[in-house]
């Protein structure tokens, strides 16, 4: 027997069981039939969750949980996806780059990265460990920033260039330096 809140779901059951039973909860098989993970449970039903080892939570189930543990269960397995999908999208670019002999430099990827429109540099390297970003096209567009770049420094330094004049020095009996 397990005592759940009222309006508790098959997924607060899961969790309430044992996390990882939660995290790869794809249905439940309540009183003989089977029910999505969203059902609501009732008082004396008999619970029999169903699992798969593809399954990972998902943003949606914290609109439908009310459980306060399912909840932070939920909430800390995204954390650590997302921060896994940061790390591997960040070895393909870096790795792909090197197999390309393109040297990165981090504070022009860092500016291409927000030139492109992400806030934050995670969500970029999560698109592409997602495959939501094509490689090769962020290849072709980082060469384009990079040239850019390149030649507007160069027109800058260039145009705010100011030729020195040389130093002479007056021999004489005064210890002067005219400049």
């Amino acid at each position: 027997l397990h005592k759940l809140p009222q309006g508790a779901t098959v997924l607060d059951f899961a969790f309430h069981v044992h996390t990882d039973l939660g995290c790869k909860c794809v249905g439940a098989r309540i009183n003989s039939k089977n029910v999505p993970i969203r059902h609501t449970l009732k008082n004396g039903d008999q619970v029999e969750i169903l699992t798969s080892s593809n399954q990972k939570p998902k943003q949606d189930w914290l609109n439908f949980v009310i459980t306060s543990k399912a909840k932070a269960k939920i909430r800390q397995t995204l954390k650590e996806t997302e921060k896994k999908d940061v790390e591997t999208g960040k070895s393909i670019l870096f790795r792909r780059f090197k197999n390309w002999k393109i040297d990165i430099d981090e504070s022009k990827l860092s500016r291409f990265i927000k030139k492109k429109g992400f806030k934050a540099e995670s969500a970029f390297y999560q698109d592409i460990a997602l495959e939501n970003l094509d490689i090769l096209q962020i290849r072709d567009s980082y060469l384009e920033f990079e040239n850019e770049n390149t030649e507007s420094a160069e027109n800058r330094s260039a145009g705010s260039f100011i030729q020195e004049t040389p130093f002479h020095v007056t021999e004489g009996k005064e210890d002067v330096l005219i400049i």
